[in-house]
């Protein structure tokens, strides 16, 4: 009863403030100063500066976090300090050399551009506020990527703010087809995010669905890109893979965009949103377009087949030395066996305690300082792995498969579909453990038919493999010329799939 008397009275008080704040604004400035100050409380980050006329009194509200104060100083008060012998009734005759200027009749108008870094100019005597743009404060500068690094290739990548994000991918694709959708989500954060697309080469459908599902967003914070992507992401069945890219780098971004996909950006954090995604798009790193295609095609098919390792690889040792010892050669076996003398856990065991061991260090790794971190992983492993084989806990094989399929995950360019990796080892290290071989072949079969019914935004997740597109081959598995390469992917492309006219890029 006492909860609910809260609610009905938390109910009313909010009723009351939305009253407040979608009435006009005042006629008497101190009336409007003072309501202001209420809100935001008379010790808070809410700066007032006051200007004198010959006829009316102006005052200059902003948030002192939010602002760019030379801004203000500048092309604000100078401006209006210039004007003080022309103030009069009429808050028109007000002009600013700010970016943009806005009229404003209502508080929650007022409101919202004092959140968003605007300067609000009210005058005694007037219904009517200005709100000059001069959005601004501490920003971290554009630098170098320090998780998606590169040896060839732009060093730039994205900060916090959206605007700098936005203009980092209109460099990159320099066309008036770019289009961006803003929106304020979150009742009380009111983050900005924004969805671009190249119009033309982005299905329609595809775009009307993003813009959807964004709009139905309703919370009350969102403070990372994460939030945004477990919210539009398809819920239909449940999966551990990814169906929403994420990256730092620009020119990656602008390249998903060249191909027909959709950036999701959100003000605050430095990761943009690509959708939609395949599962060729996590397996692709930057630099496979920064190195002549031999040689890319060469490292795609290299980190393929150390993604499948870091997946099968420990169930496939156990499934051998536990159920199908005849498949291995003599001597290996021979050796094998010598050095698991007096080991007293079994081989499943054994992969499962050293992987765990290993997760651990890992994490460690990451949660300490940098200086600390790495120090940490590598002696920790060492020690422990050499350890625990002296002291015959574990074989030395083991260690050698459980630091092999670490080093293999390592290789995996996208860091969410590498985890997804380490999480399913688990499971298909069960199914060896119980069922040999030929539970590692069922589980690989699974995995491969829910791989099948995952989609990204109607998109099939195994794109081009199914459904199954021959052009879409020369950049999976291995990159072809860019010659070669005429046609944008099928699948997420609209219309105007050609990326290369034919005719003028033939060579004789």
């Amino acid at each position: 009863m006492i909860r609910r008397r809260k609610q009905v009275n938390q109910t009313k008080t909010n009723n009351v403030n939305n009253d407040e704040e979608k009435q006009e604004i005042f006629d008497e400035l101190d009336k409007n100063i003072n309501q202001f100050k209420e809100i935001f409380g008379s010790d808070s980050d809410l700066f007032v500066r006051y200007i004198q006329g010959e006829h009316r009194k102006v005052a200059v509200l902003y948030l002192e976090s939010l602002v760019e104060k030379e801004i203000i100083d500048q092309h604000v008060i100078f401006a209006l300090n210039s004007q003080l012998h022309n103030l009069t009734s009429a808050i028109n005759d007000i002009a600013v050399s700010t970016n943009e200027m806005k009229k404003l009749t209502k508080h929650d108008e007022v409101l919202e551009h004092l959140l968003r870094g605007y300067s609000i100019i009210l005058m005694d005597g007037n219904n009517i506020a200005y709100a000059a743009e001069t959005s601004g404060g501490e920003r971290r500068p554009v630098s170098e990527s320090t998780v998606e690094t590169v040896v060839r290739g732009p060093r730039e990548s994205f900060n916090e703010s959206l605007m700098t994000g936005v203009g980092l991918i209109r460099k990159r694709v320099n066309t008036p087809k770019l289009q961006v959708y803003k929106k304020s989500i979150g009742q009380e954060s009111k983050t900005s995010v924004a969805v671009l697309y190249i119009s033309g080469i982005a299905k329609d459908d595809i775009v009307k669905e993003v813009i959807s599902r964004i709009d139905k967003i309703n919370i009350d914070g969102i403070l990372d890109s994460l939030y945004v992507e477990e919210l539009i992401e398809d819920t239909k069945s449940y999966t551990p893979f990814p169906t929403i890219f994420n990256s730092e780098r620009p020119d990656r971004i602008a390249a998903g965009l060249l191909e027909g996909r959709i950036a999701i950006m959100v003000d605050g954090t430095p990761v943009v949103l690509l959708v939609p995604a395949t599962i060729g798009l996590f397996l692709t790193s930057n630099e496979d377009y920064y190195q002549r295609y031999d040689i890319a095609s060469f490292m795609k098919m290299l980190r393929t087949f150390a993604f499948i390792l870091s997946l099968a690889l420990p169930g496939l040792y156990v499934a051998l030395l536990t159920f199908h010892q005849e498949m291995i050669p003599t001597p290996l076996l021979i050796a094998m066996s010598g050095q698991r003398e007096g080991v007293p856990l079994g081989i499943a065991i054994e992969i499962f305690i050293m992987d765990i061991i290993f997760e651990i260090l890992r994490e460690a790794g990451i949660r300490l300082p940098k200086t600390v971190g790495a120090a940490v992983s590598i002696v920790g492993g060492l020690v422990l792995g050499q350890a625990a084989v002296e002291a015959s806990l574990v074989g030395q094989a083991t260690v050698i498969v459980v630091a092999l399929t670490a080093i293999c995950s390592f290789t995996t360019p996208s860091y969410n579909i590498a985890i997804t990796a380490r999480l399913l080892r688990f499971v298909l290290l069960l199914f060896s453990a119980v069922l040999g071989a030929f539970g590692l072949i069922f589980s690989l079969i699974f995995l491969f038919i829910h791989l099948n019914s995952i989609r990204s935004f109607s998109v099939p997740y195994l794109a081009p493999l199914v459904p199954f597109h021959k052009d879409d081959w020369k950049d999976l598995f291995v990159r072809v010329p860019w010659r070669n390469m005429k046609e944008r992917p099928e699948e997420i492309t609209n219309d105007d799939q050609n990326r290369m006219q034919s005719a003028s890029n033939e060579r004789h």
